[in-house]
């Protein structure tokens, strides 16, 4: 018996290889579907392979357990496979517990110790370790004397919640950041456990591989919604429909969703946000990367740092470049969920704002001007050494943006019953994809939360017109 077991894995084996003398040619990998269409059937479609999805994806197949004889047929639709557009890869990848909601608090908390023990999550036999490149840095919110009252209880609730942070007077901020000009700030809070910042291709990456080991399929394609199921449609060639029966067990679920997941949802848009790169220095001389800096420039210890104005920056790795952008203003939009950002990449910064104007979505050209009128002023006046930076290079990503009160909107739509949503981070995608994951795969299999109760970020509050106000929004 032990010898025709032995024999059965063998063949398993030599089926997985490719045959001999095909040089590899026509050879699928284990847990991929040779099909690129969708397969005939699925139990739940996951609408957009960004971050949220594949979280998603992943945690069906993780809680799933022996319930299914066969398992849980998942797939994961995304109509951009090589993510050129995807805002999950052009985002800053911050983390943080710095909220005033106790839903982001608790959110963060989940994937900040999920990030912490990623490989245990997400390790596969045979693959080499996961490295995220967390740099643990903290963020620093930087208040005005205005503003300092509400900062102060904002971090008192903050600790209350389990969350590490200290409050810094303009002394003891000067002390600690000899490069930040202090003038009109009052008060600032400093994050000193589970903050900083990851690469997000690593992370997103990591879901799908995990997931895809799991048995999840994905494909690439548009999705049109129905009651009782949906249509993939493919850049070229005919729709083909995945087949959803009706039954509890059975969902069109939407991840994070794309421009063609908004039919089934709420009026939804992509709006741009540009990237600019530039380096601080003498003009025309450029900063030695390997040097220690001078105690005028941050350094690459340097915290996620969001000024006064809304700006904010990061160091990007330890070559003196900068992450950075500024926060929109507010604007009277249509619908309860749109997007917007014109993202600036820089060297030695890079750079995100918001313009009141909303520019074309469907052109990701950068508009240098925006940020020497608008970016480099607000930088320049809180780092004096950034009245020195040179412009190298530029880039342009999309932003996921809730307009109705900046926060994800989580669970099954009041009146499509096989529809759910996890979308509108409005930023914090990212940062809070493990934790969103988790909980609507809680809901789709057992329907209800279980390790975190988010049930304040369902639909109710949209239709109730209730906002939930969150206070620490970037």
């Amino acid at each position: 018996e032990l010898g025709q077991t032995l024999e059965r894995m063998a063949q398993t084996l030599r089926d997985q290889l490719p045959a001999a003398g095909s040089g590899g040619r026509g050879w699928v990998p284990p847990g991929t579907h040779p099909d690129p269409r969708p397969p005939d059937e699925a139990d739940v479609v996951v609408v957009g392979g960004g971050v949220v999805g594949w979280s998603v994806a992943y945690w069906l197949k993780v809680l799933e357990g022996r319930r299914r004889r066969h398992g849980m047929r998942v797939l994961v639709v995304e109509r951009d496979p090589m993510y050129s557009r995807a805002s999950t890869v052009l985002s800053v990848g911050g983390i943080r517990q710095q909220f005033s909601l106790r839903e982001n608090i608790q959110m963060s908390r989940f994937s900040a110790n999920f990030l912490r023990n990623i490989n245990e999550y997400l390790g596969v036999p045979n693959e080499p370790p996961i490295d995220i490149q967390f740099q643990p840095s903290g963020y620093l919110f930087l208040a005005s004397p205005q503003n300092a009252a509400a900062l102060e209880a904002t971090v008192q609730f903050q600790r209350d919640e389990g969350v590490q942070v200290t409050l810094l007077s303009p002394t003891q901020l000067k002390e600690k950041f000899p490069w930040i000009n202090t003038e009109d700030v009052a008060v600032a809070s400093y994050g000193l456990e589970d903050e900083g910042w990851f690469d997000p291709w690593t992370l997103l990456n990591a879901l799908r591989r995990k997931a895809t080991s799991l048995g999840v399929q994905s494909c690439s394609g548009e999705v049109r919604g129905e009651r009782w199921g949906c249509t993939v449609r493919f850049p070229r060639g005919t729709p083909r429909t995945p087949h959803l029966t009706p039954k509890p067990s059975s969902f069109c679920h939407l991840g994070q969703p794309h421009d063609v997941a908004s039919t089934a949802v709420c009026t939804h848009q992509m709006r741009p946000r540009e990237c600019v790169c530039a380096t601080p220095g003498s003009p025309g001389a450029p900063v030695t990367p390997w040097h220690p800096s001078p105690p005028s420039v941050p350094s690459s210890s340097c915290p996620f740092v969001i000024d006064t104005s809304g700006a904010y920056f990061r160091p990007d790795g330890s070559a003196g470049n900068y992450l950075g952008g500024m926060s929109p203003p507010e604007v009277s939009l249509q619908g309860p969920l749109r997007s917007f950002t014109p993202l600036f990449f820089i060297r030695h910064l890079q750079f995100i704002l918001f313009q009141e104007e909303e520019p074309d979505p469907s052109d990701l050209s950068v508009d240098h001007d925006y940020f020497q009128e608008q970016i480099w002023p607000r930088l320049a006046r809180r780092v004096p050494a950034f009245e020195s930076l040179r412009v190298r290079g530029s880039w342009a990503g999309y932003y996921d943006y809730n307009t109705f009160d900046q926060n994800g909107v989580l669970g099954p739509h009041p009146r499509l019953e096989n529809l759910f949503l996890a979308a509108g981070f409005s930023g914090h995608g990212l940062q809070h994809a493990p934790a969103a994951g988790r909980a609507v795969a809680e809901l789709l299999i057992k329907g209800r939360y279980e390790t975190l109760d988010l049930r304040r970020l369902g639909w109710d509050r949209l239709v109730d017109g209730e906002p939930l106000q969150e206070h620490g929004v970037v």
